[in-house]
């Protein structure tokens, strides 16, 4: 008889096993359940094997969606290992399941308690570092949802000292704890430490691949796009287009030429360049986008036309640009008239293409204020200079060195008006 019993079992695991691999999780729970109830009957409500169906059962409810009886599911599964064989690595890995399944139910204070106990009994063993990954990187998650920035930096260090334990610096997983400590930093407005985090992973991604043993660029190519966002939320342009190149190598080698990835890479890269007043290379760069789009979308593709716009305002931008210059030229040439025509079209252009408030547009009205000096018309100059100063206040601030510049000569400007009074 208990041959028998035990014949139906295998029976019935098996039965359950078919059907979840077949991904009928609703079947293969419906058959796990009379495996639970044979179980039970036959061998006691506290057998371990109890607890390994439970689990099975909770997996399969996941699967399907219920979340909150998957996780009490689990919870009897836990009882039973817990009275039978204490914490055992088998106990962490469901106390790792109740933890996402505490997630999945936005649960996200039980979600790190379950996380931590995870985490504690692995302390007393020695498992391998993608264990803890495991545990700590949805443990980060749950502290973040409940705004503890500070603790979950505690616990990608941990993690960090753990895996360089294990393994040293040079090894797959520690670039990606140093981009997670990064984010974590950034949420805490904390950017040059971020940008130490970022440049650490970016090192030991490079040194890897000289080593032959990095298989995921991808992430190198994230870590360096992730520096360029930080670096520009910062204003730090400069060193920004140099870091996102790297990246577009790395796209290329990877995803191919003509992947969409890097149209989106060209648009930032264009973008870095307009900060700079790099007009040139901001073309270039866009015009490169439009390519990729072009032929992996069509012309007709609203994100192509998207593109097609900006270039537009670039070519505009660029036009603008070059009759400023001309009305400079024409200036040094003696030709104040031609000069003020260029210049007033200039500012014309400048407002529409780059707004009343941009450093470009700031630029022309100190030129027109400098020929309508030449030309006897101060009070004219006055005007335009006030205007190029307020926008230099507002974009750069009065300690700028530039703002502080114009503001001089806008007092010189006034000092001769009131001496030409007297």
């Amino acid at each position: 008889m208990q041959g028998s019993i035990h014949a139906l079992i295998d029976e019935l695991s098996e039965q359950g096993n078919f059907h979840r691999d077949k991904e009928d999780y609703q079947k293969s729970r419906e058959i796990f359940q009379r495996l639970l109830e044979l179980q039970t009957k036959e061998l006691g409500e506290d057998d371990i094997s109890v607890a390994v169906t439970l689990k099975y059962i909770g997996n399969l409810l996941e699967k399907e969606g219920n979340y909150s009886e998957a996780l009490e599911t689990m919870k009897r599964s836990l009882a039973i290992q817990s009275k039978k064989l204490g914490d055992t690595h088998d106990s962490a890995n469901t106390y790792k399941d109740m933890g996402r399944l505490c997630l999945q139910l936005e649960n996200f204070e039980e979600a790190e308690e379950m996380y931590r106990k995870a985490l504690d009994i692995m302390g007393d063993m020695q498992p391998k570092s993608s264990d803890f990954v495991e545990a700590s990187q949805p443990l980060v998650i749950s502290l973040q949802m409940q705004g503890k920035l500070s603790e979950a930096i505690k616990v990608q260090k941990l993690l960090l000292s753990k895996v360089l334990e294990m393994h040293g610096e040079d090894h797959s997983e520690v670039p990606l704890i140093y981009m997670g400590i990064a984010k974590l930093l950034e949420n805490k407005n904390r950017m040059d430490d971020a940008i130490q985090m970022l440049d650490k992973s970016i090192e030991i991604c490079y040194r890897l691949r000289e080593l032959g043993d990095f298989d995921r660029p991808l992430v190198l190519a994230g870590a360096l796009d992730n520096k360029v966002a930080l670096l520009s939320q910062q204003g730090k342009f400069e060193g920004s287009a140099e870091v996102l190149k790297k990246s577009i190598v790395i796209i290329k080698e990877e995803l191919g030429e003509m992947h969409p990835t890097l149209a989106e890479k060209y648009e930032t890269l264009s973008q870095v360049y307009l900060h700079q007043d790099m007009l040139e290379d901001g073309f270039n760069a866009i015009t490169k986008a439009l390519e990729i789009r072009r032929k992996a979308l069509g012309n007709d593709h609203p994100d192509t036309k998207e593109f097609v716009a900006q270039l537009e305002v670039i070519k505009r931008g660029k036009n603008a640009k070059a009759l400023n210059q001309q009305g400079v030229k024409m200036n040094l040439q003696g030709n104040s008239e031609t000069a003020m025509q260029l210049f007033q079209e200039a500012l014309g252009a400048h407002k529409e293409i780059f707004g009343d408030a941009h450093l470009y547009t700031a630029e022309v009205y100190e030129n027109i204020s400098a020929v309508k000096v030449e030309q006897g018309l101060l009070q004219d100059g006055i005007a335009a200079s006030a205007q190029a100063l307020k926008i230099r206040r507002k974009q750069l601030g009065d300690d700028h060195p530039d703002t502080k510049v114009r503001m001089e000569a806008h007092r010189s400007l006034l000092k001769r008006l009131l001496e030409n009074r007297k």
